[in-house]
């Protein structure tokens, strides 16, 4: 049988757990919290990092993790079997609520069985389950001795039964704790993930709600108050999802897989404080070395601002390295944004529309003369929080395109675009850095509850200084908080 965290395996993937592990390395907390444990993976992630397990606070609300981590506390509990299920079942089932540990294996075996259960079921699952349940003594064997082994290495942590909003209150009043935080990514996770299981068993099932996309804000506004260092756990397909909480949020991590193919979602950890540095693990990175310096020094009104045209093997590097990937973008043109000499901003253009004059329709606005930007990104800066503004503002600007384009022929006759335009897939109805630049055009919600967006904005007649001086007037005294611990 599969190992008894197959449910979980990989949640958090390994790059994920690695940086999560170098965190706490570094920072030797004196208590670590787990609120939404799962299969304890991150729980052995500090273990493995040095961290006692009298120090690792669990706490959950699934049926699941419950079973696990009362058998990790050889903690005995309530676990009754239902009168009306499966009399084959019951017949497996009965002989192990005897103690903790068989009583995880009896609800990890039901867990596996119930994967196979289907209203309509087809010829293979039906088989499956019947290996299951006609050759349980062999799988019990297999969980029996799995769970030993994990129990063993884990004995000692405190695992408590009830919704995360409780444990996080209860726990995280300390600078020298360290909160680990990945609550179900979509709305009735655990009611999907764990179909049946209550069916089959009586508890003392804590009262908890469940966890919706709706709580991540009152959720992140409440953990930027708590003294404790808090690693945010969350996925997107793309954009860096910090700025959606404001301040002190930042991305301390991004992992994109490469196994899964082009719509891989990026995986992220973001911080209420500075832990131990940035870290980006990226699946595929162009071939290439860095060709320019990231910007970190300080903006001018007098400082030198240009577009330069690049080749795509730069572009790509450069994309790669903050992390971006837009599914489904063509792009043509690859733009460094420099300051001073160094970049600060990558930007993709595909322009096939511009050329042939074509009007678009956007919501309630005709777009004439219009230039797709695929993407646009920003370096981090340590002073500047809305350093990304100066990028998307250099996209209005005249002389942003009379750098990129003013040596084509075609443009001498048509000029700068009018419009720009840009397509951003996200988790949420908008998307917060393009707020004060760009217009929400339309809004279409996707059948996995991911939002398409389409943004726009007009060109204007800015020199390269007047965008400075824009920038710096509106958004140049936005400053990152300094950390203090």
């Amino acid at each position: 049988m599969s190992n008894p965290d197959i449910l979980f395996r990989g949640i958090p993937r390994s790059p994920t757990r690695g940086y999560t592990g170098h965190v706490l390395t570094n920072t030797q907390p004196k208590r670590v919290v787990v609120p939404c444990t799962g299969s304890f993976s991150l729980a052995w992630v500090a273990l493995q990092s040095g961290v006692s397990a009298d120090k690792i606070i669990c706490g959950d609300i699934s049926l699941y993790s419950t079973a696990l981590g009362n058998a990790i506390m050889n903690k005995d509990w309530r676990l009754d079997i239902k009168p009306d299920i499966n009399p084959v079942w019951a017949d497996i089932l009965t002989p192990l609520m005897t103690d903790p540990l068989n009583k995880a294996v009896g609800v990890m075996w039901m867990i596996r069985v119930l994967q196979w259960v289907r209203t309509k079921p087809k010829t293979y699952l039906v088989h499956r389950q019947r290996e299951l349940v006609d050759n349980h003594p062999v799988y019990l064997e297999q969980l029996t001795a799995q769970l030993k082994e994990m129990t063993g290495h884990l004995a000692g942590l405190t695992y408590l039964a009830q919704d995360m909003w409780v444990t996080m209150e209860e726990t995280l009043d300390d600078v020298t704790t360290v909160n680990l935080i990945n609550p179900p990514r979509y709305t009735g996770g655990y009611s999907r993930m764990f179909a049946g299981i209550d069916a089959v068993f009586d508890w003392d099932e804590p009262s908890a709600k469940q966890f919706t996309e709706k709580d991540y804000k009152p959720m992140m506004d409440m953990l930027k108050e708590k003294p404790a260092l808090s690693l945010m756990y969350y996925a997107t397909d793309g954009d860096d999802p910090a700025p959606e909480w404001g301040d002190p949020w930042r991305s301390v991590f991004a992992d994109r897989p490469g196994s899964v193919g082009q719509h891989a979602a990026i995986n992220w950890i973001i911080a209420n404080r500075q832990p131990v540095g940035v870290e980006a693990n990226r699946a595929k990175i162009h071939h290439g070395k860095a060709k320019y310096k990231l910007f970190d020094g300080t903006v001018k009104a007098d400082s030198d601002m240009r577009a330069v045209k690049v080749d795509k093997v730069v572009g790509d590097y450069y994309r790669d390295l903050f992390i971006h990937r837009l599914p489904g973008s063509v792009t043509e043109i690859y733009v460094a944004l420099m300051l001073d000499g160094c970049l600060f901003g990558i930007v993709g253009l595909h322009l096939a529309d511009l050329r042939r004059g074509k009007v678009i329709k956007k919501g309630d606005k005709v777009l004439e003369h219009c230039a797709s930007v695929t993407f646009a990104f920003t370096c981090e800066h340590d002073v500047y929080d809305r350093l990304h503004k100066l990028t998307l503002m250099s996209l209005q600007g005249e002389w942003f395109w009379q750098d990129v384009l003013g040596a084509e022929n075609w443009y001498e006759i048509n000029g700068a675009p009018k419009h720009v335009k840009t397509t951003m897939l996200t988790h949420h109805p908008e998307v917060k850095s393009a707020r004060g630049i760009m217009k929400l055009d339309t809004r279409e919600q996707q059948k996995d509850g991911t939002y398409k967006l389409t943004y726009s904005t007009a060109t204007n007649k800015n020199t390269r200084q007047a965008t400075l001086l824009d920038w710096l007037k509106r958004f140049g005294d936005t400053k990152k908080k300094e950390a203090t611990q």
